[in-house]
């Protein structure tokens, strides 16, 4: 099987609950003959749940996926919770650029919201707490056109969210944050492009944080007010996207792997 090593794979990680079909309007909007990989995570779609809980588990999954389709070195994009799954993968497997999408910049904050709530997610209370982050996702404000695609996100499946959220859930928090930094790290190493993209105003003590922690590291603000900017505005994504991949493809030391 021939291998792509020119940075120009795309490979679209969607966020929990949902699955590949809210990249739709993206892949329509990209440039024909670029090559995209969007698959359905592990307990999403048709694809089945694994049996160990955690995000290193879904990165391994993505690169088993990115590897079955003679991808080498891709440009990892993430929505929501696939934003640090993106940033995993590119911390551990060859990868060309990082695009998180909505994802918090620091998960501190999240993290300890997460385990105030962990009584009522673990239990019979589920619904309604997973019910408020639903809520803040503003999917009313999607363009009516668009809100099918995010369908599946309707269903929050009590063990799928509980198995992605294990690692702030079940380990320490002061180990998850080390992984966390140690991963940064070698992406800041690596110089790899790495976009952090925003649907509200991000707090300047956050965008100085990850710009200490990555250089290269470039935050953007689309004020749509909901959690899918890439929905918003797909021909304006497909636009970031390909700068990116120019971005990527000008560095020399992916040049001379691609030949």
């Amino acid at each position: 099987m021939q291998t792509v090593t020119d940075t120009t794979t795309f490979v679209l990680l969607h966020g929990l609950t949902f699955d590949h079909r809210m990249w739709d309007p993206v892949i329509h909007a990209l440039p024909a003959g670029r090559r995209v990989l969007a698959p359905d995570l592990p307990g999403h779609g048709a694809t089945p749940m694994l049996p160990e809980p955690g995000l290193a588990a879904v990165a391994v999954a993505v690169h088993e996926a990115v590897r079955a389709a003679g991808i080498e070195r891709p440009i990892v994009i993430g929505h929501s919770i696939g934003g640090p799954v993106a940033a995993i993968y590119a911390s551990t497997y060859p990868a060309a650029g990082v695009v998180s999408v909505e994802a918090p910049i620091r998960l501190e904050p999240f993290a300890g919201m997460l385990t105030a709530l962990r009584p009522q997610l673990e239990g019979p209370g589920f619904d309604q707490a997973w019910g408020m982050f639903q809520g803040s996702f503003r999917v009313d404000l999607v363009p009516a056109g668009r809100r099918e695609l995010l369908r599946a996100g309707e269903r929050g499946a009590q063990d799928v969210v509980l198995s992605y959220q294990a690692d702030l859930l079940d380990r320490p928090l002061a180990a998850v944050v080390r992984w966390r930094d140690e991963g940064l790290g070698r992406l800041a190493q690596a110089g790899i492009p790495y976009v952090s993209l925003h649907a509200n105003p991000v707090d300047p003590a956050d965008e100085a944080w990850l710009k200490a922690a990555v250089p290269q590291a470039e935050v953007i603000v689309w004020p749509v007010e909901h959690h899918f900017p890439h929905l918003a505005d797909p021909d304006g994504f497909a636009d970031l996207l390909e700068r990116v991949a120019e971005s990527a493809a000008s560095r020399p030391e992916l040049r001379s792997a691609t030949g």
